[in-house]
């Protein structure tokens, strides 16, 4: 009978362990929209949040989203102050040679001044986020 009791608490505890949380432990936003330098599209690349640690506490994480064809799509913001970095490179057409192994160069096409990021606060949802960075 014991053996019977510990199999059914043992099976109750596995069935609530799959009935946690999907989404992030730390308040959360869906942001989405256009990324644009000097209006034309970013073609490819990375958006990334970075959270205030100061402001949000050690709880909520960096998020990352592709950008492809200007658009991102982030479904996991951590709300409150962010840093909003980008990424997004072109080839050179250049070939470097680097410890006798040929590569294509690339170069960083986001404008120095968006480098180190830009603030955004994060009170909800964003369906229009865009960011139209410009080289001037």
């Amino acid at each position: 009978m014991l053996a019977i009791r510990q199999a059914a608490l043992g099976f109750a505890l596995f069935l609530l362990a799959g009935c946690g949380q999907s989404g992030p432990s730390y308040p959360a936003a869906k942001l989405e929209g256009n990324i644009t330098i000097d209006k034309q599209p970013v073609a490819s690349g990375t958006v990334q949040f970075m959270p205030d640690q100061a402001a949000a506490g050690s709880v909520a994480q960096p998020v990352s989203a592709p950008i492809q064809d200007g658009r991102y799509l982030a479904p996991a913001v951590p709300k409150g102050k962010v840093r909003v970095l980008f990424t997004a490179n072109r080839a050179t057409g250049k070939v470097i040679t680097e410890y006798s192994t040929p590569y294509e160069e690339v170069v960083s096409i986001i404008p120095k001044k968006y480098q180190e990021g830009i603030p955004l606060e994060v009170a909800g949802d964003m369906p229009d986020q865009n960011f139209e960075l410009t080289s001037r």
